[in-house]
């Protein structure tokens, strides 16, 4: 009898020591968890992804439920250059998840757009405006992304809430205005640029757009002199100092693109940006071989970025080895279909080769991207018209051109072309016959 009590008690504590027990396990497990969590993320931060991956998929393996240590291990996999295994990554992470977390979607959707998948990030984006989730960084991101699509009403649309919470907020109308340039309503949006940096000098993402619309209208001086104007803390920022040494090589002072970016190099040598930035300015200096040094060095730091792969384009176009040219230029826009340059290159050599469908094209995108010249859209306008595809477009471009130079001779033979295909059919007097 005292056998069998002894046995009972034992079972009891053995009953209630479990809970804790498993407890301690769980708090050993999650400890555990996190600190191999914590030496992926150092690895990342050393720039050592193919060391994360393994640290995430351990971690992965500890705690296969936890969401997080897919979207790290996906970001690892990004950065190791492995694509379809962050996209499969993040696939798996929803089914953990079971599909219905709104972070996760997020997530998904940040990673796209790192992968320059832009059409299913933009689907994922405007999924998540529409579950009203968005700041308002994100909603102008949004936005800018629908313009650059060609979705110019639902750019206009997806900014309309914070607009309506704070008409004249700042951040917000520079959207509008780069909104109303791709839109084709340049008076509008050179006026609110104008009124936007009067108030505040110092807004940089204004002066920057503003000096992108000079640029591309040919007032370099002009663009030189907003992009020096630049708030002091913003001057070094990545798209301030591209911006200015393509306007100083656009200007011939290609000594000053190269001092504006050697001393940045020589404090981050790896820069695959600031490499192809100093190699353009080097090919424009017909320092050919200078270039292709610093070309070789920027592709080893990542062998798909475009930049540098454009500029190596330029140098096999001033070689006159066209058909490497394009196959560089088309690789970039893989790579990153906004970055604009390759584009202003590819569409006079689509055309050299009658692709002219492809010239079409790429003319669009660098209309929607509101990098396309005076002489870009007016080309644009032509092709429309030669193709019989887009004359309302086309009316909007050479009406924009008109009130640069109302007396242009072709522009106006354009124009009546246009107007008259545009123009209301007359259906004539129709006779009935009773029978």
């Amino acid at each position: 009898m005292k056998a069998r009590t002894g046995l009972a008690i034992a079972a009891v504590l053995t009953l209630t020591a479990c809970p804790e027990d498993r407890k301690v396990e769980e708090e050993r497990r999650v400890r555990t968890t996190a600190q191999v969590m914590a030496e992926g993320r150092a690895e990342l931060a050393k720039n050592k992804p193919d060391r994360a991956i393994m640290k995430f998929k351990e971690a992965i393996s500890m705690s296969p439920g936890d969401i997080d240590p897919y979207l790290q291990l996906a970001e690892a996999y990004r950065l190791a250059g492995n694509e379809p295994g962050a996209v499969l990554t993040l696939k798996q992470a929803e089914e953990v998840s079971g599909g219905n977390d709104p972070s996760l979607k997020r997530a998904r959707a940040d990673m796209l757009l790192k992968l320059h998948q832009y059409k299913p990030a933009i689907a994922e984006f405007v999924a998540l405006r529409d579950m009203d989730i968005l700041t308002d960084d994100e909603l102008r991101m949004v936005a800018l992304l629908l313009a650059h699509s060609g979705q110019i009403d639902a750019a206009y649309r997806t900014i309309e809430p914070i607009l309506r919470r704070n008409p004249d907020d700042p951040p917000t109308k520079t959207i509008e205005a780069e909104i109303m340039l791709i839109d084709g309503k340049e008076l509008e949006a050179a006026k609110l640029m104008d009124r936007l940096i009067e108030q505040l000098p110092t807004l940089t993402p204004a002066r920057v757009l503003r000096a992108r619309y000079f640029r591309a209208n040919g007032q370099l001086d002009a663009a030189e002199a907003d992009l020096l104007s630049v708030a002091e803390a913003d001057r070094a920022a990545p798209e301030v100092v591209t911006l200015r040494s393509r306007v100083l090589n656009e200007l011939k002072r290609h000594d000053e693109a190269a001092q504006l970016v050697e001393p940045l190099l020589e404090d981050d040598p790896k820069n695959p940006s600031l490499l192809s930035l100093l190699a353009q300015t080097r090919l424009r200096q017909d320092r050919g071989a200078d270039a292709q040094v610093l070309i070789d060095r920027a592709l080893g730091e990542n062998a798909k970025f475009a930049p540098a792969l454009s500029v190596r384009g330029e140098s096999f176009e001033q070689g006159g080895n066209l058909d490497s040219a394009i196959a560089d230029y088309e690789t970039a826009l893989r790579s990153d279909p906004t970055y604009s340059p390759p584009l202003g290159r590819l569409w006079p050599l689509y055309l050299k080769q009658k692709r002219t469908g492809d010239a079409m094209t790429t003319l669009e995108t660098l209309l929607f991207m509101g990098e396309a010249s005076p002489a870009e859209k007016v080309q644009l306008a032509r092709l429309y018209v030669d193709s019989n595809t887009d004359f309302k477009r086309a009316r909007t471009l050479v009406a924009e051109a008109l009130r640069r130079d109302p007396k242009n001779v072709e522009l106006l033979k354009l124009k009546a072309k246009i107007d008259k295909i545009l123009a209301p059919k007359n259906p004539g007097i129709i006779i009935m016959k009773h029978r």
